[in-house]
Parts: C-alpha cells; structure tokens; sequence
C-alpha cells in the first residue's frame, strides 16, 4: 500500500516567492537567463537546500543539475521529477520554477518521512529550456537525449555571437571549493571518474547524455500557460500530447534609402515585405478546419532602425506549432513558399533558415491513465489535455515513460509580468505530484 504524505504548502510557497526575486528586471517580470547572474542566485538558493537535504549534487557540462534523495540506494532505477529556472525575458514568476519547487518540496517531504521504496527519487533542472540565450529551446534537454552533439556546441550562438561553447568553457573549472560560491561548477559522483583538478576548463559532454536505463519515470509539474483549465474551472491537467513546432529565421535585404526622397514605386522596404510576409502566414493557419495549428512570430530587427531611413535589413522568426507534424509540415511549407514569392514581387532578397524543430509526441498512457484515477479518486476537476507548449518531457519521452501534470493559469496569461496561479491549485499541483512520486516510487511492490 502506497503511504501518504502531505506537502508542506507554506515552504513551497516560500520558496517561489523568494526565487521570485532573482530578476533582472525587477517590476517588470522575472528575467532569469542561464548562465547569468540571477540564474547563479537561484542555483545557489535551491542548492543550499539541497545540501542541507544531504542530497547527492551532480552538475554536468551543459549545467544541467540532478539531486538524489539521501535515501536512494545504488543499482536502483530513479523517479525524476523537475523542470527549469530560467525564464523568457520580462516574463512570468513561475514558468518552470514552479516544477522546479514542486519536485524540490517532494524531497523535502521524502526526506522528513524517509522510508526503503523500490526506486530512487531525483530532482531535474534542465538548463536553457526556454531558449533566451541561444534561441533553440530545450537545450539543456536536448544534449541529455542525444538530439544535440558535440558540433551544436559552436553552431549554437547568443546575441552577442558568442557560441554555447564559449560561454560554458569557464563554467567547467572542477574545483574543490564550496557549491554555494561557485554554483555552475561541474560536479560528477566520485565514481564517474571525473577529475577534480582545479583549473580544467574544456567543456566534455560525453557525461551529459543520460544513461535512460537507469531511470524508470519522468514527471514534470508545470502551469498551464493557455486558458483551458481556467476557463473550465478545473484543478489538474493530465497532458496526453506535446505539441511540435518548427522555427525559421527569415532574413529580407532591400535597399536602405532616404523615407522622403523615394517614390513608392522604387521602393524596396524590407519591412514592408516582412510586415506582408507575417500577415500571410497568418492567413495560411487561420484556414486550418479545426483550428489547432498555430504560428508565431516573436522576434524581429529591422535595421538600420531610424524613423527617416527605409528599413535595409529585416531578421524576424517564424514558428508553427501543432500536435500533427504533417499538419506543421504542410503549414510551414506553404508559408515559406509564400515568403519567397513576396519577397520576389517586391525586389527583396530573402533567406529562409531551419532554426530548431521538435516532434509532436504523445506521453506515457501508464501515467496518463493512472493520474486521471488518481483525479477522480480524490475528486480534483481534471482535463486529459494536449500541451500547446514544448517542455523538456517531450525531450526525455523518447525513452523512458513520462507524464506531465497542468495547473490553471489565471485567465491563460504566461510569458509575461501577468502570469500567475492561484496559490489553492499551486499547492493541489504540489500535492498531485507528491501523491504520483509516492506511487511511482513503490510501484514494484
């Protein structure tokens, strides 16, 4: 019989409103980018947690963390749960540190009711899932499953034109001083071999990718950012389907000349051609039948940027999303084959560029069928519900059963300031979560 254990609800809000305050944009959302200084002051919160827990820390070369329950026992396979801490820019304050602090308070409650289970339990950070810094998502994830390699380490690159390399290689030194001074430090169980030696500074991803036959589930608690639980009233979201999404980066070059001395006629506004071309794309979802597809363009420059001067050079990024990839497949290729035909009538040059694409992907129908039971046993509202957004549990489904659990989203809103949960259904998510670690964890009996 599976023991049941109560969350401490106060800690677990505690501990959000605290992480909360490590922004860079202080009033106006939380901005916490990996590898940055407020990333730094949220890793070094939650790991003086976890060292207080007497968790084991591991750190790997993309900085992605693991902490194992102090009661885990060697050979045997782990429950992960966790999420991500870093955040889109202006965004909201609990987009992933939310999965973050649930799967933090499980442990907290594991370790104040310690008990022999059949698995080891493990917190997962993932590190750059949002894409902030090197715009592709999930990245963190990414090199744990394999989808990226030792040559994505240079292609991947911030706005500053540094590569993930180089912004990693001083992240690497493996020294003996304290986790709390030097939170991004590389740190490996002593039986991994890893050397400590203090001044090493190459980045070695051949540890990063996971060893899945090792780990049994992945659970990732998360908000729900859209309107449907919200709007139904309902307290759990038991996530069935992941959407996939495929982004571009289109690049228009016309000709810069003065806004007052050109005929329309001779005009060659790159702005002009991408204000047309996102229009377009538009136009081509919105005639999906069951109005599911969607796209997004949310980053865009126009140089050179002066009210006075038509726009030269314009760089913007177009995303379709969908739980169909031939249906993402089929919307992207229209849209692109659009873009050039603009681009042509009106005398632009245009370069279209794959950016990252993941595969929609359907979660683990064990889990899925056993937290709705869950839900209805306990009577919590729930919906069986597809994830209009990527996470980092579509990246770990591949290979071992995983499962996602929603909670509302005030009124839909995320990636803004306005994101926000009722503290009611932050602590039922919690909660929901504890109870589907607890069962995971002695599921061998």
């Amino acid at each position: 019989m599976v023991r049941q254990m109560k969350i401490n609800g106060k800690r677990l809000l505690d501990n959000l409103y605290a992480l909360r305050e490590f922004t860079d944009t202080p009033g106006k959302g939380v901005t916490r980018f990996s590898y940055g200084e407020q990333d730094v002051n949220a890793r070094r919160y939650i790991l003086d947690i976890a060292e207080r827990l007497g968790c084991s820390i591991s750190i790997d070369a993309l900085q992605n963390i693991r902490l194992g329950f102090k009661g885990n026992v060697p050979g045997r396979k782990t429950i992960a749960a966790g999420s991500h801490i870093d955040t889109v820019r202006n965004g909201g304050w609990l987009d992933g540190i939310y999965g973050v602090c649930g799967a933090l308070e499980v442990m907290e409650t594991l370790t104040e009711n310690l008990a022999d289970y059949d698995y080891n339990y493990e917190v997962v950070i993932f590190a750059e899932e949002e894409g902030s810094g090197f715009g592709s998502t999930m990245t963190g994830s990414k090199f744990i499953s394999g989808i990226y390699d030792e040559s994505d380490l240079d292609k991947l690159k911030n706005d500053e034109g540094k590569t993930l390399r180089e912004v990693l290689a001083p992240l690497q030194t493996r020294c003996c001083c304290d986790v709390r001074e030097n939170p991004y430090r590389q740190v490996q169980p002593k039986e991994a071999g890893v050397s400590t030696q203090c001044g090493e500074s190459s980045v070695d991803i051949s540890r990063v990718m996971w060893d899945f036959d090792t780990v049994k589930t992945m659970l990732e608690l998360h908000i729900e950012q859209g309107p449907v639980l919200d709007e139904a009233g309902l307290s759990i979201g038991i996530v069935d389907n992941i959407f996939g999404m495929r982004v571009i980066e289109v690049k228009l070059d016309g000709v810069g000349n003065h806004a007052g001395a050109t005929p329309m006629s001779q005009r060659h506004d790159a702005l002009c051609t991408a204000a047309e071309c996102i229009l377009k794309a538009e136009e081509i979802v919105r005639a999906d039948e069951d109005k599911r597809t969607v796209v997004t363009t949310g980053k865009i420059e126009a140089a050179p940027n002066c009210s006075n001067v038509i726009p030269e050079t314009v760089t913007f990024t177009l995303e379709v999303r969908d739980r169909d990839e031939a249906k993402i497949n089929k919307a992207m290729d229209e849209i692109t084959g659009s873009i050039r035909d603009i681009a042509d009538r009106r005398r632009v040059s245009c370069t279209i560029e794959e950016h990252s694409k993941s595969s929609p992907l359907p979660l683990n129908r064990r889990l899925i069928d056993s937290m709705a039971a869950r839900a209805e046993g306990q009577g919590l509202p729930y919906k069986v519900m597809d994830s209009g957004a990527v996470h980092d549990a579509c990246m770990i489904a591949a290979h071992v059963d995983t499962g996602m659990i929603f909670v509302p989203s005030i009124e839909g809103r995320s990636h803004v300031p306005q994101e926000n949960t009722a503290e009611e259904h932050l602590l039922t998510g919690a909660q929901f979560l504890m109870d589907t670690v607890l069962s995971e964890l002695a599921s061998g009996k």
